[in-house]
Parts: structure tokens; sequence; C-alpha cells
């Protein structure tokens, strides 16, 4: 690759049209995200048609305890590649490698930690889930691959982190891209021919990250010498460590409080029985996918923000959420569209199943989540520009406000008032939360401002 070609996939965000940078910098993101889905999709997909609609609870049995596992590894890395960015803005290039360094071997570290813990209480795990006996054995090879397989996924996050921090957000998903058809492929092979049943779904979606590992670190070592890490890299202060590993697992646990809250939910959804567990699935996850907008201007918020944070342009960040949640307004006109006139056909895509009961329910989940997006999209796109901006407590707090609605709803309101009260659990969560984060923005509105301007007020 060229250096021209390699300059070209850094972007600067302290300058320019908003819009325009934000539109740049999050469509690759959101393509990739819709490109991790893929991953889940196929898996459901794929097991609903040719292994039928138990295979479809197995593997939803465990949708909500895999969402947590991926959910910690995309926070955890967002929130280390914060102080890189913060570096990039400020042009401070020594400590940018620096960063960049203990990125990678705090986020391995976690890694190894998380593989050994989830792989040794992976069976009683699944008994709080209350998973369903005619469903557990099938859903325990599935996720005890997956979980296996949680250094890859964060491999891949750290490495796709480091690029985003520095504004490439275009390579990872060319190599998203091949690792997706990869998987598609294998998912066919391992679960068609070979009948290696859901274990084999499982495999092919660790074999496609191990792909967009390989890829991506050859990469980074062939075009990017100002992230190699030197010797000189390792001696820094105790303090500098520490600040990084605090801000990345803000956002981890950030992550992972809204995640832990859906494995608790998960737990009151398998004791409904194997037909909501697989209505649960198929609905959840198209409904993700209608979510993959927001997660990608969220994301780029949160570099947008670190960039001009470390630049000093503070006012330019306000700008930028604003830019950010009309974008999603504007897609959310679309989701609404897709889940009127499409989302049947979609849902009989993604199970495979021909239950009436669970294309219906199904269906109810993603209308009712759709209806809802404008206040989840601002929650998270502010959390994250919070984030970039070193306010780390007031969107931990937000989550967990978000995982005791998800407590309540699991043990209290699910039990009397069945799905429905599934469906508009986190609707009812993103609203409290909404007008949590508008209260902390809100607070801390001096801070979106320069501060030359601040000084004045």
């Amino acid at each position: 690759m060229s250096k021209s070609t390699q300059k070209s996939r850094v972007l600067d965000m302290t300058d320019g049209n908003i819009a325009r940078l934000l539109l740049s910098f999050a469509f690759p993101i959101f393509v990739g995200c819709v490109l991790q889905q893929v991953y889940n999709l196929a898996d459901t997909a794929i097991a609903g048609h040719l292994l039928g609609d138990d295979a479809l609870a197995q593997i939803g049995a465990t949708a909500a305890l895999y969402s947590l596992i991926t959910s910690f590894c995309i926070g955890l890395t967002n929130g280390l590649s914060l102080p890189v960015s913060r570096c990039f803005g400020s042009g401070k290039m020594d400590e940018m490698r620096t960063s960049a360094c203990w990125m990678i071997i705090l986020s391995f570290a976690v890694a190894v930690i998380m593989t050994a813990g989830f792989l040794i209480f992976r069976y009683p795990l699944l008994r709080v889930l209350q998973t369903p006996e005619d469903t557990f054995a099938g859903a325990m090879s599935y996720i005890t691959v997956i979980l296996a397989g949680i250094p890859l996924t964060m491999i891949y996050n750290t490495e796709s982190g480091l690029l985003r921090a520095i504004g490439n957000s275009i390579t990872p998903l060319i190599f998203l891209i091949v690792s997706s058809v990869i998987n598609v492929i294998l998912d066919v092979l391992f679960m068609g021919p070979l009948h290696f049943g859901v274990q084999g779904a499982a495999t092919a979606t660790i074999l496609a990250q191990a792909i967009s590992v390989i890829l991506c670190s050859f990469y980074i070592l062939k075009n990017y010498p100002q992230l190699h890490m030197k010797r000189e890299d390792l001696h820094v202060s105790s303090g500098f460590v520490m600040e990084m590993f605090v801000t990345g697992m803000s956002m981890a646990l950030m992550n992972a409080v809204f995640s832990i809250g859906s494995v608790i939910l998960q737990s009151s959804i398998n004791a409904l029985g194997n037909v909501y567990i697989a209505a649960q699935v198929g609905g959840r996850r198209l409904a993700e996918l209608f979510m993959m907008p927001g997660t990608a201007l969220s994301t780029s918020t949160a570099t947008f923000s670190s960039q001009n944070y470390g630049a000093g342009k503070r006012s330019r960040i306000w700008g930028g959420v604003k830019v950010a949640f009309g974008l999603y307004l504007i897609w959310w006109l679309i989701a609404v569209a897709f889940s009127i006139f499409i989302a049947p056909y979609a849902v009989r895509l993604i199970t495979g199943s021909t239950n009436p009961t669970v294309i219906d329910n199904a269906l109810l989940y993603v209308r009712i989540s759709t209806a809802m997006f404008p206040p989840m999209s601002f929650l998270v796109i502010m959390r994250n520009a919070l984030q970039g901006m070193r306010h780390q407590l007031s969107p931990l707090l937000c989550s967990v406000l978000e995982l005791i609605g998800k407590v309540i709803f699991a043990f209290w309101i699910v039990p009397v008032k069945g799905y429905i009260a599934v469906c508009i659990c986190e609707p009812v969560t993103w609203v409290i939360c909404f007008v949590f984060i508008a209260g902390a923005a809100l607070m801390f509105r001096n801070d979106f401002k320069d501060k030359a301007e601040a000084s004045l007020h």
C-alpha cells in the first residue's frame, strides 16, 4: 500500500464539515457492525433452516450471554482507544504509541482472565439462565466454543479500535467482509454435510474471527510503524496505566451492565419455553440489526469527541452530538417503515420457522423496539460523547440504572405479564435513562464550550 493511500485512511476529525466527517467515519463502522451481526444471523438462519426450531432455541438460550461477552470486549477496546485518539488529536505521537502499546497489553490480559472465568463457570451460568433441559446440552456445546474464542474476539476489536482511533474505519471493514463470507460458507458446511450441529455454528464463527485477526495484524505491522510498540513504552508510571485501565473498564462496564441486564432478562425468557426463546432470538437479532447505525454513530461520536477534546475544540463536540442525533432520526424513519412492511419476511428468513407463534411474537418485539429508537439513540450518542470528554461516571451510572430496570422486569413483571413485558422492558428503560443522560449533559454543558467561551459564563 502506498504512503498516500495509508495517509488517506487516517482521518483528522478536528477540522472540516462535521456531518461529512461523521458519515465518512461512521459508514464503514456501520457496515462492520452489520457484518458482525451477520455472524449471529448466519448462525441463527442456517441453524433454523438446516436443523429446525430446537437448534434455534439452543443458540437463542445463550444469546444474551454471547452478547454480554461481545459488548464487554467492544466497550473495553473502545475505551482503551480513547487516550490514543486524544493523543492523535493533540499531535503527541510518542504518547499515542505508548497508549497503543498498553491498550494491547491490557486488553489481552483481560481476555485471558475472561476466558478462564467463563469456561469454569459456564455450567452454573446456563443453570442460572434457566435453560430448558431439552435445550441444555446443545446450548452448552455452542457456548463452550464461543467462550474459548474470547481472545480472538478481543484481539480483533483491539486492532479495529487502534485503527479507528487514528481515523481509519475502512480497513477493519474490508477484513470483516472477507471473514463474514467465510463464516457463512463454514456455517453451511459444518451444520450441513459435516453434521456438527450447533457446535459447528460456533466453530465457524470463531474460525472466521481468527481470519480477521490475522489479516488486521499483518496490515498494522506493515503500514503503521507509529503503532508499533517499543521497549521504552513499557516503562510508564502506574498512574498512566491505571488511567487507561479505568477508561477502558468504564466503557466496558457501561456495555456489560447493559448486557448483564439482558442476561438476567434472558433467564425469564427461557422460563417461558422454547417457542418464546425462538421468537426472542429472531426478533432481537433483527432489532439489533436496526440498531447498528446508532452503534456506528455513537462509536464515531466517541472518537470525534476524544480527538476534539485533545485538540481543545470542545464546541465542535456538541455540534457532533447534534449531527449524529439528526442522522439517526433519519434512519429511524426508514427502520419504522421496514418494521411495518418488510419485517415479517425478514423474521421468517432469520428464524427459518413456520410457527405462527414464533413469527408473531418476534414481530411484536421488533415493532415495539423500533418505535422507541429516538430516546435510545440520544442515550447512546451522548454516553459516548461524555466518555470521550473523560466523563466516565455519569455514563456508567446510566447503565446501572438500565440494569436495575431490567432486573425489575425480569423478576417481577415478566413472570406476571409474560412475553409482552419482555417487549416493553428495554423501551421503558431507554426512556428513563434518556432523562438521566440529558440531565448529565445539562450539568456538563460548559464542557461543550471552548475554554475562552466557557470562562465568560
